[in-house]
């Protein structure tokens, strides 16, 4: 018996032991998906608090029993493992796009179920960019976004553009939302840090629940949270050198060769002012009071005759210099440096999730004292405190300060000295020996104003854009707050009431001060102005959402009342005659320069709207949207109505497709919608607004703007059709058709002078843009694991046209404008684009002469071929056609630029594709990212070039070192005119001969890191441990060195463009 007992007992203790270990084991694996180890995943025990996250290496280990259920989710992609006796289980995820969580209007969905077009931009491109703002960072990662960089200034804002240009004269600018909040203070305001994930919303189906701030694309920011993560603390270290790396316009930088040009074009003076010896003109014009101011003659030689050989007009041999004058560049530029950290904290457990981050920047520019320099802050707490409830606040903050020396558009600019001033001027004043000359007030030496012991400077007399970048400020100082409280509340499980409360608040300081020694106010012995901005804008959403499915049916409808209010104060104050020159008190300062002032701008926006969402068996998909938007821009045209319908079909799965391998994945989308926008109109379009002053001690009132009472929204109908696709389990498609119809363009219309009102803003026009849009991504190269080689090549681009459907109204005729060249060098007219060229035609240069010519159109009265008396000079050619359609229209050539014909050339700034492609590549724990951008086709004005080939007063500007094929004497073929010191007027005016290909090709950002593997971090104590280097702006090729095309809409230059920062960075990533 006792033997038996014993034999029963040790057979309960074995299944009491076996049924012990198998409630609990260590399980381990790998998560990967189909592009290698998925890092950050989450792995559940179902029904209980027990979840880990994978390493780097997609590696995790969690305490589980047999017969337990692991839930693997990473970005959106779901798979459950039933634990057996095993002790090791692998998980590849798949179909990482379709089921991808995408952030969009009031809510959240996925790819695959979205109806319209959404893209998604991955956070590691993002963060692969070394940029102040998300702005900067989209550049070339979504087809039909065109990002331009219009500043290099750190700090600045890009110009973003969805699907061509949204408006003639009205607003183009998308809408950004940040978690869930319009946002209408600065983006510099959000760290890119912070940023969780970003999309592009372009269709109606994506925008028009929107209404009115979405006709021109949204732009949807959802910021870091901390649910569902394990409690971690990540540091970012990122250190940067700036400098000028992309090409400026080649110039004469020898003070030798620029003298030799200069008396070769008083020689040409002399020649077509008929100078009986153009030889001893120019000797004795070249240093005096109509050349060259002799205090700037720096050569050891008397006067033009001993400098110059006329045989060669070029200095004599053996002459020698008194001095040598600095290179500007070397002084306004500068290799800079910057420097950027971010902490992060975050969380969670089945209540609360949190996230908090502090950031640091500091941004030095290329130019002197250009620097932007910014802390930030965010906390992002989200607690559930019953089943039925859950409640969140998320606060940003970040205070930062802009110094922009140096980049004002007129003689202040450092860009205009560098490039444009000849290299016969010195930086520093010099004595009549050619020695600098000691700064009295601030040490060192004293700049040369252009107005001292060498006399007067032909180019940017009385300023010295390198000193008052040292000597003078231009700041910004701002604080910002952004956030939003919100709640949402289970009334049923299929009942949901959303509200949330959103604010922005910021105060910035302008200070303008101006030195007293020296500059614009020496006279006032130093000024300064002050201006000061705060705005508080508030959001109010409430939001009720039902969902429910009916077996296959599945349906989400929800409506919704928003109200959004604006409210900016603006003081000033100037002063002069400073106390103390080195602060912004305005009471250092005891001279009121102009009366002090403040006032306040308002608006508001109310809205209500819905949206129903539908789809069947997660094949087909149906959404509409109606929102009702009232302004208070507008006077009787308050209200206006918007809304839009989509639908999608998943080809792929439908049963017909189960043979088709090559096709894993097919989508068919449409949508059409209206849209609106109210951004383009100003606050008060709708008013009579004037001004008061002050005229003798008694009220004066004049008119500042003339309203109309019936003024409303721009309007957009937009529709489109696409196609998404995953091809032969490697190569994803996507492309996009689009037609955007805008109507009732906001123009500037031109009244009768017996209303006494010059000029009053209407509605009328219409505008097209359309065009195909493509996304192409091929994984060349997957590798079976993840210490494989992987390569992926992705290319994105558009196809725009644009064009004028409907010209406005011309009051004197009653019929539509025929032309409106308010846009120079662009002209307005039905048929043509917003950006088609309007201008005279170049002829070339007359070979006898070197004068330049232009093709001038004629009405040939007598039809003889020939223009001569009694024809009529056509100098508009299609404003003179539509009032003489039937004119015999001749073409000759003219040396006389006001006699030549302006008309429309046939070329557009508008490029047939423009896009940027990807190209990476890993290996084992390397990882290579690069990303370039091009444009093809379109032309450009390059006004920068035409001012480096004018043809002015001696020592006026610097020449382009193309002035080298100039004409030189008859029978010489050449396109550049010769120089004569201004005797032959208009040479680099406004003409096709400055018209320049915009093609474009750059090297827009590259990144190298390595992440060491998770064996050796774990055994410093870290979770991931990442060094990068990477470099941005790289490369630029383009028609001409220094013509930058992707800095401007239009693709124009300016002399006064802060060209972009190219950047080589290196930093570290760490996860505690």
């Amino acid at each position: 018996m006792r033997s038996k007992f014993k034999w029963i007992f040790t057979l309960l203790l074995a299944f009491t032991m076996q049924f012990s270990f198998a409630q609990e084991k260590t399980v381990t694996g790998i998560v990967s998906d189909e592009l290698g180890p998925a890092i950050g995943a989450t792995v559940t025990v179902k029904g209980t608090k027990n979840v880990v996250a994978t390493d780097f290496d997609g590696k995790y280990s969690i305490k589980a029993k047999s017969g337990d259920v692991l839930e693997v989710s990473y970005l959106g992609m779901k798979q459950t493992i039933t634990v057996g006796a095993a002790n090791s289980y692998n998980v590849t995820l798949k179909s990482v796009e379709l089921k991808e969580v995408v952030v969009v209007g009031y809510g959240t969905t996925t790819k695959e179920a979205f109806v319209g077009t959404a893209t998604s931009v991955q956070t590691k491109n993002v963060e692969a960019k070394s940029v102040s703002n998300v702005s900067q960072a989209l550049k070339g990662e979504v087809a039909g976004v065109n990002v331009i960089t219009t500043s290099g200034q750190p700090g600045s804002a890009a110009t973003i553009r969805i699907r061509g240009f949204g408006s003639v004269n009205g607003n183009r600018n998308p809408l950004y939302v940040v978690d869930g909040v319009p946002l209408q203070g600065s983006i510099n305001s959000i760290n890119p840090a912070d940023i969780q994930s970003l999309t592009v919303l372009k269709d109606a189906a994506a925008t028009a629940v929107y209404g009115s701030r979405g006709s021109n694309g949204v732009i949807v920011i959802a910021t870091k949270n901390g649910k569902g993560n394990r409690s971690s603390v990540e540091v970012d270290l990122r250190t940067s050198v700036n400098v000028s790396l992309l090409p400026r316009y080649s110039v004469i930088e020898s003070p030798e060769e620029y003298i030799g040009l200069t008396w070769e074009s008083l020689y040409n003076r002399g020649v077509a002012t008929n100078n009986a010896d153009p030889v001893a003109f120019a000797n004795t014009t070249l240093f005096s009071a109509g050349g060259i101011s002799p205090g700037y003659n720096m050569w050891n030689a008397a006067d033009g005759a001993a400098l110059i050989d006329p045989a060669t007009r070029s200095v004599r041999p053996g002459i020698t210099r008194k001095y040598s004058p600095e290179d500007w560049e070397d002084y306004g530029f500068q290799t800079s440096y910057r420097q950027e950290s971010n902490v992060r904290f975050s969380g969670s457990n089945d209540k609360t999730s949190y996230f908090s981050s502090f950031g640091f920047l500091n941004d030095e520019g290329y130019i002197i004292n250009s620097d932007y320099k910014r802390y930030s802050a965010r906390l992002n707490v989200n607690h559930k405190p019953t089943d039925w409830m859950k409640a969140g606040v998320n606060i940003g903050y970040a205070g930062s300060q802009t110094n922009d020396n140096g980049q004002s558009s007129d003689s202040g600019s450092i860009f205009w000295f560098v490039d444009n001033i000849p290299s016969i001027y010195p930086l520093f004043a010099r004595d009549v020996n050619g020695n600098k000359i000691a700064d009295p007030y601030f040490g060192g030496y004293q700049y040369d104003y252009g107005d001292g012991t060498s006399g007067s400077r032909a180019f940017g007399g009385l300023t010295n854009a390198i000193a008052d970048a040292h000597y003078d400020r231009s700041r910004n100082r701002r604080n910002e707050f952004n956030g939003n409280f919100n709640f949402d509340i289970n009334i049923t499980k299929k009942l949901t009431f959303e509200a949330r409360y959103g604010a922005q608040l910021y105060d910035n300081e302008y200070n303008n001060r101006n030195n007293p020694f020296y500059g614009s106010a020496a006279q006032q012995f130093g000024s300064l102005f002050q201006q000061k901005t705060s705005l508080l804008t508030q959001n109010f959403l409430k939001l009720l959402r039902y969902k429910n499915s009916f077996g296959d049916h599945n349906v989400e409808l929800f409506g919704a009342h928003e109200s959004n209010s604006y409210k900016q104060r603006i003081s000033y104050a100037s002063k002069q005659k400073a106390v103390l020159y080195d602060t912004f008190d305005l009471d250092q300062y005891i001279i009121v320069s102009s009366p002090p002032g403040s006032y306040t701008n308002t608006s508001s926006l109310e809205s209500y709207f819905g949206q129903f969402n539908y789809n069947y068996a997660g094949k087909y998909y149906f959404t509409a949207s109606a929102r009702r938007d009232g302004s208070s821009r507008f006077k009787n045209e308050k209200w206006g109505s918007f809304g839009s319908i989509g639908a999608s079909w998943v080809v792929s799965k439908e049963s017909f497709m189960d043979k088709i391998e090559s096709i894993n994945y097919l989508k068919l989308k449409t949508s059409y919608g209206l849209l609106g926008d109210q951004e383009g109109v100003g606050l008060w379009p709708g008013y009579d607004t004037f001004d008061v002053g002050n005229l003798n001690d008694d009220y004066s009132i004049s008119i500042r703007d003339n309203g109309n009472a019936n003024l409303t929204w721009e309007k957009s109908r937009i529709f489109q059709v696409g196609v998404e696709s995953t091809l032969f389990d490697f190569l994803d498609v996507n492309v996009d058709y689009y037609v955007k119809n805008t109507f009732d363009l906001i123009f500037q219309r031109r009244t009768a002078p017996s209303t006494g009102v010059a000029i009053v803003t209407v509605n009328d026009g219409e505008l097209r843009n359309q065009g195909i849009e493509f996304d192409i991504n091929a994984h060349i190269l997957k590798g079976k694991s993840a210490d494989d080689f992987t390569l992926d090549f992705a290319i994105n681009g558009e196809f725009l046209k644009n064009k004028i459907t409907q010209m406005p109204i011309d009051p004197a005729t009653g019929l539509p404008k025929v032309l409106d060249t308010s846009n120079a060098p662009f002209a307005w007219a039905e048929g043509k684009s917003v950006y088609d060229f309007y201008m005279p035609e170049w002829a070339g240069v007359d070979p006898s002469t070197g004068v330049g010519m232009w093709y001038m159109n004629y009405n040939d009265i007598n039809a003889n071929g020939t223009f001569d008396t009694g024809d009529v000079i056509i100098r508009s050619l299609t404003d003179y056609l539509a009032a003489n359609p039937s004119a015999n229209v001749g073409q000759t050539v003219t040396t006389t630029y006001a006699d030549a014909t302006q008309k429309f050339i046939g070329k557009s700034a508008i490029p047939k594709v423009r896009g940027a492609f990807r190209l990476n590549a890993s290996y084992k724990n390397f990882d290579l990212n690069t990303q370039f951008t091009y444009s093809l086709g379109g032309y450009a004005y390059d006004s920068a070039y035409a001012g480096l080939m004018g043809n002015g007063a001696a020592g006026q500007n610097n020449w382009h070192t193309d002035v080298r094929d100039r004409w030189q004497q008859p029978g010489d073929i050449t396109n550049v005119p010769r120089l004569s010191a201004a005797a032959d007027a208009n040479v680099n005016a406004r003409s096709t001969r400055f018209l320049t290909k915009a093609d474009y090709f750059g090297l827009n950002n590259v990144q190298l890191g390595y992440t060491l593997p998770s064996k050796y971090s774990e055994k410093l104590k870290l979770s991931k441990l990442n060094v990068f280097v990477s470099g941005d702006n790289l490369l630029f090729f383009s028609k001409r060195d220094g013509f930058n095309t992707s800095t401007s809409e239009s693709g124009s230059s300016d002399t006064y463009r802060y060209s972009p920062l190219s950047t080589f960075s290196m930093g570290l990533r760490v996860e505690f």
